[in-house]
C-alpha cells in the first residue's frame, strides 16, 4: 500500500469519531502535553494518521503538528505549496493531499483556520476531503476555493498510482437507496450518493433522448399523411441537426454555503 493510500485508510477508520478528549487528542497530548487533550485537533489528526500509516517523514517534515500556520509553512519551505485557486485544485491536488483552509476567503498562511486531507479532486475547483474537529467530530466535507487557502503534497511513494477506482471503491457508503448530497438527509456529500445518482440522471436523459426521437418521427409521418410531397426522412434529419445545435447543459446547486469548520 503506498503512503497516500495508508494515510487515507487510517482516516477512514476514525471517521465518525466525535468529542474531546478522544483517542487523536489523548494521543498527542501523550507526546505533546496535557494542554493538547481538549485543543482544537484537526491537525493533531493529521499528525496522528500520519505516524499511523508510516508516512510521518512525508507529511511532518518538521514533526507533530498540532498549529495548522506552522503544518502549511513546512509544505511553502519544502517548495510544495499551491495557493487554493480553482485551477491548481484542478491541476494539482491529489489523494493524500494536506489542505488548508481560511473561513475569511484569503490565501493567506497566516490566515489559516483548519486543516484536512483530500480524498478525491472532484476536477471541478473542489475536493472531496476527511477532516477532524469539523463540527468536533472526523467527517468528510466538500471544499471549494472560495475557503481553501491552500495545499501541499507530501512526497509519498510515487510508484504507486492512487488516483484511480480503489479510492472511490473504498469511499463508497453502503445506503440501500442513496440520497443526493444537499438533501435534508445528506448534507455532507457521499461519493456513492452522487454516482450513483448521476448514473440514475444519464439513463433517464437517454432514455428521454429516445422517446423524444421516436416522437419526431411519429409526428414526421402523421404530417406524411396530409401532405404527400413530405420527405420523412429528411424532415427528420431537419429536426434532428436543429437539436444537435443546442447545449444541454446538467446544472448543479453549488451556490456558496457557510462554512462548516
Amino acid at each position: 500500500m503506498s503512503g497516500a493510500k495508508a494515510m487515507l485508510a487510517e482516516a477512514r477508520q476514525d471517521l465518525g469519531l466525535s468529542g474531546r478528549p478522544n483517542r487523536i487528542t489523548r494521543w498527542y497530548a501523550e507526546r505533546n502535553g496535557s494542554e493538547f487533550l481538549e485543543a482544537p485537533w484537526c491537525d493533531q489528526a493529521i499528525s496522528h494518521w500520519a505516524h499511523l500509516s508510516g508516512t510521518a517523514d512525508a507529511v511532518l517534515p518538521a514533526g507533530d503538528r498540532a498549529y495548522t500556520v506552522w503544518h502549511a509553512e513546512d509544505g511553502q519551505r519544502l517548495g510544495r505549496w499551491f495557493a487554493g485557486t480553482a485551477a491548481n485544485v484542478r491541476a494539482h491536488a491529489v489523494p493524500g493531499s494536506v489542505i488548508f483552509f481560511d473561513w475569511g476567503g484569503t490565501n493567506e498562511t497566516g490566515a489559516i483556520d483548519h486543516v484536512g486531507l483530500v480524498e478525491v479532486n472532484l476536477q471541478d475547483g473542489r475536493v472531496q476531503t476527511i477532516e477532524a474537529n469539523t463540527g468536533d467530530a472526523v467527517k468528510r466535507r466538500v471544499r471549494g476555493p472560495e475557503v481553501i487557502a491552500g495545499f501541499w503534497n507530501p512526497d509519498y511513494n510515487k510508484e504507486d498510482n492512487v488516483t484511480g477506482d480503489t479510492i472511490y471503491k473504498a469511499t463508497w457508503e453502503t445506503d440501500a437507496m442513496p440520497v443526493p448530497y444537499g438533501s435534508e438527509t445528506n448534507k455532507e456529500w457521499k461519493p456513492r450518493s452522487v454516482l450513483v445518482d448521476h448514473g440514475v440522471q444519464l439513463r433517464k436523459i437517454l432514455a428521454e433522448l429516445a422517446a423524444q426521437g421516436a416522437t419526431i418521427t411519429a409526428m414526421a409521418e402523421a404530417l406524411a399523411k396530409q401532405d404527400g410531397e413530405i420527405d420523412v426522412e429528411a424532415l427528420v434529419a431537419r429536426i434532428r441537426s436543429e437539436i444537435e445545435r443546442v447545449t444541454v447543459r446538467l446544472d448543479v446547486d453549488d451556490q456558496p454555503q457557510a462554512p462548516q469548520p
